[in-house]
């Protein structure tokens, strides 16, 4: 845990859509997690600038003006903050992220996102994500090292990032041989969980194949026999795909908050009723979501196609590879067969 300052310091920029507001609007506007009032408190208390100015409530705002809040005794949740580093030259940095830290900023977490561990652990603030890992799922990503390069790549980065390949644990006796999932997805805006993706058939082309890797006849905490371990290779890359398409086949993943039994622990959490308890976490199967991204083959530019690999999955899933028969592929394997 990357230790957080007891003092942080949120700056924003005025947008045009906020030109003459007073200063206590604009921000209840736009940062709902306070109200008004609470907006006014802090003005009042001294807690904001506006344009290296202390304000005062009546001040008026005008596109590009600079604002600042400052919070004393600043808490956030804890969040696992190491990594693996896979990689590094001028130009990008390939590393894997652990689960459950988020990519960006959350509305809990400021300081210790995945973006913020790795600009300041490489002491380089322009260090930017080329895609992203929902919070709950772990693997390997790929970081651009300046924003000439980010901006360079951030359109083309199927010429860089050429196959996805995840693992899952996931509930049931999953079928043998290729699946192929071409479900369309997209939200429902009339369901009461927003973020949720759904089939649709006018939602967003998805394509995801799956290969089932190997079947366990154990128990996971309280869910019975048989769970399966499945390999997922992404060709699209919509939110939530990998978990909604194995949620659509029936076979949801293990500690999947959203995506299984019907997304009652994900409600209980944002309801204010959380934080789950132990006997949740056993019903749900793991503490975090059982999806790691452990291979990817990448195409850094100049060089050949080359695998990496990552096997710094949580120990809840570590404890499922450690029964496969045979281990998992390496890199060179794998280099070589794409080879022949």
């Amino acid at each position: 845990m990357s230790s957080v300052p007891q003092t942080m310091y949120f700056e924003s920029v005025v947008r045009n859509e906020q030109r003459g507001m007073t200063l206590a609007d604009e921000l209840s506007v736009r940062f709902t997690y306070h109200s008004k009032e609470e907006w006014l408190s802090k003005i009042e208390q001294g807690l904001v600038t506006l344009n290296g100015v202390v304000a005062t409530p009546e001040m008026i705002v005008m596109p590009k003006d600079k604002v600042v809040y400052r919070v004393d005794n600043y808490t956030e949740p804890e969040v696992p903050t190491e990594f693996e580093t896979l990689y590094e030259d001028d130009d990008f940095l390939i590393v894997s992220k652990p689960a459950g830290i988020p990519v960006h900023h959350t509305g809990h977490i400021f300081y210790n996102t995945f973006t913020g561990v790795i600009r300041r652990a490489f002491k380089n603030e322009e260090l930017s994500p080329m895609h992203r890992l929902d919070r709950d799922t772990g693997g390997i990503m790929i970081f651009a090292k300046d924003k000439d390069t980010a901006k360079r790549f951030e359109k083309s980065l199927d010429l860089i990032l050429l196959r996805k390949v995840y693992l899952a644990v996931v509930r049931g006796e999953f079928p043998e041989g290729e699946i192929l999932c071409e479900e369309p997805l997209r939200e429902d805006p009339n369901h009461f969980i927003r973020i949720k993706m759904f089939p649709f058939a006018n939602g967003k082309p998805c394509k995801t194949v799956f290969h089932r890797v190997a079947v366990f006849h154990e128990k996971i905490g309280d869910i019975e026999a048989p769970f399966s371990l499945v390999e997922a290779e992404l060709f699209t890359g919509r939110k939530h795909q990998i978990r909604a398409h194995l949620s659509h086949l029936g076979y949801p993943v293990v500690g999947d908050k959203l995506y299984s039994f019907d997304g009652d622990y994900y409600k209980k959490l944002v309801s204010g009723n959380g934080p789950l308890t132990e006997e949740d976490f056993q019903k749900l199967g793991a503490k975090t979501q059982m999806l790691f991204a452990y291979r990817a083959q990448i195409r850094i530019p100049g060089k050949e196609p080359h695998w990496f690999i990552s096997h710094k999955f949580t120990s809840e899933m570590e404890a499922v590879i450690q029964r496969l028969p045979q281990p998992l592929p390496d890199a060179s394997t794998l280099d070589s067969e794409a080879s022949r």
